[in-house]
């Protein structure tokens, strides 16, 4: 009987093992093939951009992750998304952070520096990398049942409107349309602004509802047409660095297996070196371009224009770090880098 027991047992380990084995080769030979959504338009340059990454990490997982892009509203509307990934009728969404401070305001740094606070981009990574920023990220998309994977940086995002603006007592009274913090800056600074979405936006300019407008780089506007119903260029960045950023269905990312989590988070490195490299090519084309044969006229703050605009900035910022304690954190590491010892002082964009 013992004999018998013990060769039962030796048969179930065999049978276990070999169902183990045959489960992790499977779970290495699956294809998780996922659509994925893109706030802009299908066809431009940048569209070519996400389609070359999604190409090349096909490629990099052996065709184990094929990922299919999709313009906005192809799916569904664009401010549809982060719900959809959130309950997992969605997998994975190619977004942008301001979009959904009013659900998540620890969104406000999914896609770069708060507008007017510090002034290099490099100082971002400061934050992300080295000071826990990504961290703080991760745990509050997590609450939603999304996994943060990364920030994709473009450039600098400046501002196109109908008037000069060279102080911020110029914004007071002025209409426009801009995205989350954008536009409570704004607001804080005498201006109206809302969001709506961009397939809207020129008409608005053409229509005079709108007087200016903040949509990212220079290069993501003029693509769009805003530079044609507008003629000045603020080329003071609102922010040094704009970034898009890669959400995940918290269930799907745990579904996938430990390579290919990690090489969906380092090839967002790669797509952000992608981006960067195509957005700054572009907008200083497009600078060109609209001075040269569009007659812009383009403006800058100076040093003490751009503290007054900080204030109003860090005013908003305030507001959202009494509802939520990590971003207080958050903030306070940027107050650090801007007022604390060795502060880093702002200086135009000349």
């Amino acid at each position: 009987m013992k004999k018998f027991f013990i060769f039962s047992l030796v048969v179930a380990v065999v049978v276990m093992t070999l169902a183990v084995g045959f489960s992790n080769a499977e779970a290495k030979d699956k294809v998780y093939k996922w659509d994925m959504t893109y706030p802009l338009y299908r066809g431009t340059w940048d569209w070519a951009v996400l389609e070359q990454w999604c190409a090349h990490l096909k490629a990099a997982s052996g065709g184990r992750l094929d990922i299919t892009p999709h313009a906005g509203g192809e799916i569904m509307p664009v401010m549809e998304t982060f719900d959809a990934v959130s309950s997992g009728m969605l997998k994975i969404d190619f977004s942008y952070g301001p979009y959904w401070i009013g659900k998540l305001p620890m969104a406000i740094y999914a896609s770069g520096l708060p507008p007017f606070t510090l002034p290099r981009w490099e100082q971002y990574k400061v934050l992300y990398y080295e000071l826990g920023l990504e961290k703080l990220i991760r745990d509050a998309y997590a609450k939603h049942n999304i996994f943060y994977v990364a920030a994709m940086p473009t450039n600098n995002a400046v501002m196109l409107s109908k008037f000069p603006v060279h102080k911020a007592a110029d914004l007071k009274g002025k209409k426009f349309r801009a995205t989350g913090l954008y536009a409570e800056v704004l607001n804080e600074a005498g201006a109206s602004a809302t969001y709506f979405p961009w397939g809207e936006i020129y008409g608005a300019l053409e229509k005079g509802t709108i007087d200016g407008v903040i949509a990212g780089p220079l290069s993501s506007q003029a693509d769009s047409g805003f530079h044609e119903p507008t003629k000045f260029l603020l080329e003071t960045p609102i922010t040094p660095v704009d970034a898009w950023s890669l959400h995940v269905n918290m269930d799907a990312w745990k579904a996938l297996p430990d390579d290919l989590q990690k090489l969906l988070v380092e090839s967002a490195s790669y797509a952000a070196d992608l981006f960067t490299g195509s957005y700054f090519v572009h907008d200083v084309r497009w600078r060109k371009k609209i001075v040269e044969k569009h007659g812009f006229t383009v403006t800058t703050m100076s040093e003490e224009e751009q503290r007054k605009m900080s204030k109003y900035s860090l005013a908003v910022l305030d507001k959202y770090s009494k509802k939520r304690s990590r971003i207080c954190r958050s903030h306070k590491n940027t107050q650090d880098l801007h007022e604390g010892p060795g502060a880093l002082k702002i200086t135009p964009n000349r």
